[in-house]
């Protein structure tokens, strides 16, 4: 399970778009980063976090032999 949200990602997405390099969150929390560059390295950080857990669902074809045969 990642310990980022989408809507973390959306936040940190929207703040790079504005080349803003300071972000806050609801409860108060405020990050600094030195670049956008570095900025756009965490984002792909918790892109990759957050596909991880995305559900991979795979399935079989089963065969059965016609008993007539």
């Amino acid at each position: 399970m990642s310990d980022y949200t989408p809507e973390q990602l959306a936040a940190l997405k929207a703040a790079a778009a504005k080349g803003v390099t300071n972000v806050s969150n609801a409860v108060g929390e405020s990050i600094s980063y030195r670049s956008l560059a570095e900025m756009h390295q965490q984002i792909a950080v918790m892109e990759r976090a957050l596909a991880s857990t995305a559900t991979v669902r795979q399935s079989y074809p089963m065969f059965t032999k016609d008993p007539r045969s």
